[in-house]
């Protein structure tokens, strides 16, 4: 081989290395960038405060199922709640609700929490019902001074549910045999591989009529006696226009429309922060995780 061929397979041995470490060196630097701009978008909140200095009615979306790890929990939802309670210049509050319902616990927190501060202000603050306003979702829209929803809204559903599953009878087809040490004679109550007895179904019966009772006991001083039927209490759901005729709500509007109606088209501005694509995902394992687990919901 001569020295010229030689050195021409040097020369294109270095410029490949050169080109594998620039290749290297510009895929770590995409990639970096790639990730601040990921980080970026999942702490970035579309909303500048400069917005809220001029007057307003501020939106409050609760979108979701309701629970402590939830869209919709007592910690988020009520720090917006403040946030407009508290700005001089938000003049009203419109909650726009999409729940099915949830927790009964956080219901009922965030219910009392917006009763409590709607004693110290003048604000009007007003539930906007849109595809769904259940169980849960009905209890929060209840503390505002008026409920509206569009024709086709599903509203209601006001009851209480204890849910468990029983796996016994598979496991004995498969052979498998549970072992749990406990102590308290009813420390077992919900447990998938046992049988409920007659005392632990008249317990968890009580239970739920006694949250039942607090529920409707709640309903009916929030609507001022405006329920007409105790079918409203049933757990059964109703359309928009079925729910007026009840008394669970007092007009068919939309957002838009309570906006012109009553606030004469004042400036929208929704307090929540844009969910990042981390935000959904997570929000997606924790609505997984909760149709699989046992629970007390409304």
């Amino acid at each position: 081989m001569s020295d010229d061929s030689l050195a021409k397979i040097v020369d294109s041995l270095v410029e490949e290395r050169k080109s594998e470490r620039k290749f290297k060196l510009l895929s770590r630097v995409f990639f970096v960038i790639l990730l601040l701009i990921i980080f970026y978008l999942s702490l970035s909140n579309p909303m500048d405060d400069n917005i809220y200095q001029s007057e307003h009615t501020a939106v409050i979306k609760l979108d979701g199922v309701i629970a402590s790890n939830g869209t919709i929990n007592t910690e988020t939802t009520l720090e917006l709640i403040r946030k407009a309670f508290n700005n001089d210049l938000c003049k009203n509050i419109i909650l726009k609700i999409n729940s099915p319902g949830g927790s009964a616990t956080q219901s009922k927190i965030i219910y009392d929490e917006i009763l409590r501060l709607k004693k110290n202000t003048n604000k009007i603050i007003f539930s906007v019902i849109e595809d769904v306003g259940a169980s849960g979702g009905y209890y929060i829209a209840a503390s505002a001074d008026k409920i509206f929803a569009s024709n086709s809204s599903i509203v209601g559903s006001i009851g209480v549910r204890i849910d468990s599953l029983n796996f016994k009878s598979l496991f004995n087809k498969l052979g498998i045999k549970a072992q749990t040490i406990s102590s308290g004679k009813d420390k077992l109550i919900l447990d998938p591989f046992q049988d409920l007895t007659e005392e632990h179904k008249t317990h968890l019966t009580q239970l739920a009529n006694s949250i039942h009772n607090e529920f409707i006991t709640d309903i009916k001083i929030s609507r001022d006696n405006l329920i007409k039927d105790d079918i409203a209490f049933s757990g059964l759901f109703w359309t928009g226009n079925e729910a007026l005729s009840i008394g669970l709500i007092d007009q068919i509007s939309s957002v838009y429309d309570v906006n012109r109606d009553y606030f004469n088209n004042s400036k929208l501005i929704t307090y929540n922060k844009k969910p990042s694509i981390f935000d959904n995902f997570i929000n997606s394992i924790i609505m997984n995780h909760m149709r699989n687990n046992i629970g007390l919901y409304y």
